[in-house]
């Protein structure tokens, strides 16, 4: 059960962490005799347990996913990123787990616990590729992350490398001070998907949108919409920003007509 990530535990492993005075109860074969000659108080050595760091991706699959103006649809493209990422930890050696949020913004497909092998990771391309989202359209939503990040808390171990590929609707002041509270006891990778549109709306006159059911209007010769439609994504994005100040946070951008292969590896092709 040996990995290359240091556990918080402490235990019997074979990387050294500190010295410190002799407490009842420590291991007596663990004295180091140096110091303890030296400061003529009894001291021993501590040692920390090698194990691999599970990580937790989850996918978004909201409606808002299932929308693009040029490139794959976001949801594609999480999708591949989430691929992408899988095999990645899976490559060096760690378990990998998934969760998927979909539109009642609980996650009902049944999360897949971190654990070694191809087959958790093929697994969780099934999901993926089979979510019922793909042939039914759900009914949009207006859901705060915050329910998925409970959940997601509950599912990762303490230590967890979280990855999160979403295009951030709903990532509200409660849910950003939630994912402040996750980072510290996780390392936490988001991977913001985004459509060009959402960044900023051309002056193209009226475009005509549908989510299925309802269609509407948008006069994009209006400044002020064009304004508005530019504040709600520089909202999420600043949030994600002000993320980064914590330690443990890796923002990533991946839009629409990119290739996330590309992306990921100039991000993340050294990091370990």
């Amino acid at each position: 059960m040996t990995g290359p990530h240091l556990s918080r535990f402490q235990g019997h492993g074979i990387e050294f962490d500190e010295v410190r005075l002799y407490q009842p109860g420590d291991e007596i074969r663990n004295m180091d005799w140096r110091v303890t000659a030296r400061t003529g108080k009894p001291h021993t050595k501590l040692f920390r347990e090698e194990r691999e760091r599970p990580a937790m991706v989850l996918v978004d699959f909201r409606p808002a996913m299932f929308f693009a103006t040029r490139g794959a649809l976001k949801a594609v493209i999480a999708a591949e990123c989430a691929a992408l990422l899988a095999w990645s930890v899976l490559h060096q050696g760690d378990r990998v787990g998934c969760m998927i949020l979909d539109d009642d913004g609980s996650g009902t497909a049944a999360a897949i616990r971190p654990a070694r092998g191809k087959r958790t990771v093929m697994r969780m391309l099934g999901q993926l590729a089979c979510h019922r989202s793909w042939e039914h359209r759900p009914a949009p939503c207006q859901e705060s992350l915050m329910r998925v990040l409970q959940r997601s808390a509950a599912a990762a171990p303490t230590g967890s490398l979280m990855i999160m590929v979403s295009d951030g609707r709903g990532l509200d002041a409660a849910s950003e001070l939630m994912m402040a509270r996750l980072l510290t006891h996780h390392t936490i990778l988001f991977v913001l998907v985004f459509d060009p549109f959402e960044k900023a709306m051309a002056d193209v006159g009226h475009l005509y949108a549908s989510d299925g059911q309802q269609q509407c209007s948008i006069d994009t010769g209006r400044e002020s919409t064009r304004s508005e439609h530019a504040i709600r994504f520089r909202e999420r994005r600043e949030a994600l920003t002000r993320l980064q100040s914590h330690r443990g946070f890796i923002l990533i951008e991946c839009a629409t007509d990119d290739d996330p292969f590309t992306v990921l590896k100039s991000r993340i092709g050294g990091r370990r």
